[in-house]
């Protein structure tokens, strides 16, 4: 699952617990969702039949009738779709059947790549234009639904949020992540090529020509994985950079690092990041999409250009020499989650959209 069915799923679930009747309208239940026991919410997938006559199911008509019968047997009043493509065209006609708003959030492909692709650019806009109310998950991503999809409606830029108390700084209690020798970092990630972890594991090459018992903690699975373990035994790197895999424990792990690295091509908001941040860890990041939204130069952490190993490791030297300067960044990194990126804060933003287009 990507941040876009991340956030809607965190935010249905957090509508629920505020008493809200919510309906998850899928294709498969969202993994965040099993053993969900709120009696307020629902979820309801989509039967896409297949034909012979088709290539590929129309599930852009199905989703559109499962959005249509669930609105109306359950009475909603709005439809609330992540990720524009293709679930603001199926909103734009379950609308037209039933009559009820929808609101898109966009998220970051769905503008950038998917979106703006000639096969669907003129669609995926007219569906997101005709919301009732956009948001954005950055201002990053706001600007370019205007500038390159052409969107002229008000785009309302709502964040990211995070489980500030899931996530905040605590002893580590987690013996194999460990390590009191040296400075540790963690990057969490699904190892695509935009994800750039090679760059991060050549950053470990000079950090431990000045610090030889620097570590590195990778969590997450993904395309790349295997090349990045390749890359790791030809650098001779095996006993500086640790592979987790996937973890559920992502939270425990976060408290065993000293700062978050990210060395992205390209990000609309990182939830990755705004864990990081809650845990109490300097941030060390590419200047790239929204990211400068979320982390400051110099004061919850370091920017640097994408593409630069050196710079990244240049940052993290910094970090190990100073332990103050390693404290206090930290330190201010949870003060802006707490600031900006709680659940309540995020919440209330959403439910003053909702209001506005009942």
């Amino acid at each position: 699952m990507g941040g876009s069915g991340i956030l809607g799923t965190r935010l249905g679930v957090e509508f629920a617990k505020r008493g809200h009747r919510t309906h998850f309208i899928t294709l498969e239940t969202p993994f965040a969702l099993q053993g969900i026991d709120y009696d307020f919410v629902k979820v309801h997938r989509v039967s896409v039949v297949e034909y012979p006559l088709f290539k590929y199911p129309p599930y852009t008509v199905a989703l559109a009738t499962e959005m249509s019968d669930v609105t109306d047997s359950a009475e909603l009043d709005l439809l609330h779709v992540h990720y524009s493509l293709p679930h603001a065209t199926a909103a734009q006609l379950a609308r037209e059947v039933t009559g009820k708003p929808y609101v898109t959030t966009l998220h970051g492909s769905d503008v950038t790549i998917l979106g703006n692709d000639p096969a669907y650019e003129r669609v995926n806009t007219m569906s997101v234009e005709a919301s009732d109310a956009i948001t954005a998950v950055s201002k990053f991503m706001a600007d370019e639904a205007h500038n390159n999809l052409g969107i002229e409606k008000k785009i309302h830029v709502i964040p990211n949020f995070v489980d500030n108390e899931k996530y905040q700084p605590a002893p580590c209690e987690l013996i194999e992540a460990r390590t009191e020798e040296a400075i540790t970092l963690i990057h969490v990630s699904n190892f695509r090529p935009v994800k750039r972890v090679e760059d991060i594991v050549y950053s470990m090459c000079v950090i431990t020509k000045k610090v030889p018992n620097a570590k590195l903690i990778i969590v997450g699975d993904g395309p790349d994985r295997r090349r990045v373990e390749r890359l790791i035994d030809k650098l001779g790197l095996k006993k500086n950079i640790r592979m987790m895999g996937f973890r559920s424990d992502v939270p425990d792990i976060l408290r065993c690092a000293d700062a978050l690295i990210m060395a992205s091509e390209t990000e609309s908001a990182p939830l990755t990041i705004l864990e990081g941040m809650s845990s109490g860890l300097p941030i060390i990041a590419t200047d790239v999409g929204g990211i400068p939204e979320q982390v400051e130069d110099g004061v919850n952490g370091f920017l640097v250009p994408v593409k630069r190993p050196d710079e990244i490791a240049e940052a993290v030297l910094k970090l190990n020499a100073d332990i103050n300067l390693q404290t206090k960044m930290g330190e201010n990194s949870r003060k802006t989650v707490l600031e900006r990126y709680t659940v309540d804060r995020v919440l209330d933003q959403y439910m003053k959209i909702y209001e506005s287009v009942i």
